[in-house]
């Protein structure tokens, strides 16, 4: 969407009238962050005068993630930044794309939807964001993912939310292993 070649701001900054136009005619404009397509020259001043995407997504491939692009949460971060509210970001990388591909069961937590959540924080702080071609924009907020659950199921825990402290455990010992009972053998020993 925010490509360097495609011709996007006049002289004067200002985004020319046909994108308008198109998205007026049904034209879907997605992020599409890779490692090309993606500038603040073109994204700052096109997000300040109101034109926003239709939806946020990656285009993730090895010299995108090691580069500006690096995740999803990035990517998202990099919206927040430029002032969009986290309401809106939050839509524009979930629902918005589902709708587009035509999978509203997805990207909501609407009654009878699967139970696939992303737990997210708002750090605040210092940050810097790079563009495609190496520019940075500096930032004071960066989103972080605390838990996603899959299909009902915790599969991420950052800082182990869903645990319980080891100080009220006990002697605790892995689930499934065999439990020590004190002694120490000679095969104990080897080891």
């Amino acid at each position: 969407m925010y490509l360097d070649w495609v011709p996007m701001l006049d002289a004067q900054q200002n985004v020319l009238p046909y994108l308008f136009e198109a998205r007026k005619r049904g034209v879907i404009f997605d992020v599409g962050h890779g490692g090309g397509s993606f500038l603040f020259r073109q994204v700052v001043p096109a997000v300040r005068q109101g034109w926003v995407p239709d939806s946020i997504s990656t285009d993730l491939h090895i010299g995108s993630m090691n580069n500006g692009m690096k995740d999803m949460l990035n990517v998202m971060s990099k919206f927040l930044n430029m002032g969009i509210p986290l309401t809106e970001v939050i839509r524009d990388a979930t629902s918005n794309p589902a709708r587009e591909i035509k999978h509203p069961e997805l990207g909501t937590l609407s009654v009878g939807s699967d139970a696939d959540i992303a737990v997210l924080r708002v750090e605040n702080g210092h940050f810097g964001f790079v563009d495609s071609y190496g520019a940075r924009m500096d930032g004071r907020m960066k989103l972080l993912c605390e838990m996603t659950v899959r299909d009902g199921l915790v599969v991420w825990d950052l800082n182990g939310l869903t645990r319980d402290d080891w100080t009220k455990l006990g002697h605790y010992h892995a689930q499934g292993s065999p439990v020590w009972d004190g002694t120490i053998t000679p095969d104990v020993m080897k080891r």
